[in-house]
C-alpha cells in the first residue's frame, strides 16, 4: 500500500473523529442552555439567589469546603440540628 494512501486514511479518521466529537459537544450544549433556561426560572419564581432547596447539608457544597466524614452524619437515629429538617416529613 501506498504511503499516501495511509495518509489519507489516517486524515480522514481523524476529521471523522473530530466531526463527530463537534456533533455530541454541540448537542450536549444545547441540553445544558435548556437546563439553564430552567434554573433561571426556577430563581426568579422562588426568588432565590441562586439554585437550592435547603443550603445547611454539608455534604452537597464544594468539596474544598465540607468536612470527609459529614456524608456518614445522617442516619435514620439522627439529631436533627438544622432548622430546615422541621420542613421536610419524614419517610415511612
Amino acid at each position: 500500500m501506498r504511503p499516501s494512501i495511509l495518509f489519507f486514511m489516517a486524515i480522514s479518521l481523524g476529521l471523522t473523529a473530530h466531526l463527530a466529537m463537534q456533533y455530541v459537544a454541540g448537542v450536549q450544549m444545547s441540553n445544558l442552555r435548556a437546563g439553564e433556561q430552567q434554573m433561571r426560572l426556577l430563581v426568579k419564581r422562588f426568588g432565590l439567589s441562586d439554585v437550592c432547596i435547603a443550603s445547611e447539608a454539608r455534604y452537597i457544597r464544594h468539596l474544598s469546603v465540607s468536612d470527609p466524614v459529614s456524608p456518614y452524619m445522617d442516619h435514620p437515629g439522627a439529631i436533627e440540628h438544622f432548622p430546615s429538617g422541621s420542613f421536610w416529613v419524614p419517610v415511612d
